[in-house]
């Protein structure tokens, strides 16, 4: 299994069963969304930003866009345009006397990259000079440092019980690829420790494309599809099977024992058995979307 799968790879990639599972990692199989943003990024965005003046309102910003809201699981390079764009509506914020930076160069990457990474970004520093190369390479400083905090506090983190056994059920009976936005060498780290890296037939992450561009290239035209779905804890996942037409099965924030609960007791047979789709699908995704927020807390 390569740790640095392309979509290439995965278009190459050839049914072993009748049925497709893509599964997300982050919140999905390990409950890590918060130890990674609350541990790892929001403490090296003050360090490398001079934000301790506004902690709390970076803590706040950045929980609400990536953790608690429709923008859940975003990738870190959109997400942290969007929490630059939040505190510098902030009127406590205002008042502080502090700069924030616009990063127009970074917005100008994002817009051209359909899955923004630390490789990408050290392309365009290549290709850049100047003004243009130094906000560049503090972006990357910054990505870098978040991924060896990962890499020092984010262990002994097993998977979620229901997530392990689902896992173990699936294998066998259908094709399981990771679908993922977080950087290949965590996900290889991370899977590999808790020894469940056998269960999937290979591991898509940041690095490999949108998840979009994943679920496609591993999975269109390769099987029916109804016989097509994804787990994840993100609306970037939703997204990703309604733009295939395939289905969804939702791992709810703040529920996900209940949730992996209910797909070992009926979704998975559902799935199977050609009775997924109607009132069981949009009932769970219904629930999905009232769990994430519309309305961030600090705007009347």
């Amino acid at each position: 299994m390569t740790a640095h799968l392309s979509l290439s790879d995965l278009r190459a990639f050839r049914p072993q069963h009748d049925y497709f599972v893509g599964i997300d990692s982050d919140g999905t199989v390990f409950d890590s969304m918060e130890i990674k943003h609350k541990d790892s990024f929001i403490g090296n965005l003050i360090k490398h930003f001079g934000f301790a003046a506004i902690t709390h309102h970076v803590h706040e910003v950045w929980n609400y866009v990536n953790i608690f809201s429709q923008t859940r699981g975003t990738n870190r390079f959109k997400a942290l345009l969007l929490v630059i764009d939040y505190l510098q509506e902030i009127d406590a914020v205002k008042q502080v006397e502090i700069s924030l930076p616009d990063l127009q160069y970074v917005r100008e990457w994002v817009q051209k990259e359909s899955a923004p990474s630390n490789i990408n970004l050290q392309t365009a520093i290549a290709a850049s000079s100047g003004v243009h190369r130094k906000e560049l390479e503090k972006v990357l400083a910054w990505s870098n440092d978040v991924n060896q905090t990962i890499k020092e506090v984010v262990y002994n983190l097993p998977p979620m019980p229901g997530a392990f056994k689902s896992l173990k059920l699936l294998n066998g009976r259908a094709d399981l690829i990771v679908i993922s936005n977080t950087p290949l060498a965590a996900l290889h780290r991370e899977w590999q420790e808790h020894r469940i890296i056998n269960t999937v037939s290979a591991i898509s992450g940041q690095e490999t494309g949108s998840k979009t561009e994943m679920l496609t290239a591993a999975a269109a035209d390769k099987y029916p599809l109804d016989h097509i779905l994804l787990i994840g804890d993100s609306p970037g996942d939703l997204h990703a099977a309604q733009y295939m037409n395939t289905l969804f099965f939702p791992i709810i924030p703040r529920q996900e024992a209940a949730s992996w609960q209910l797909f070992l007791a009926e979704g998975m047979d559902r799935f199977f058995d050609g009775r997924f789709t109607g009132p069981f699908q949009d009932e769970r995704i219904a629930n999905f979307h009232t769990a994430l927020s519309n309305s961030p807390p600090w705007q009347p």
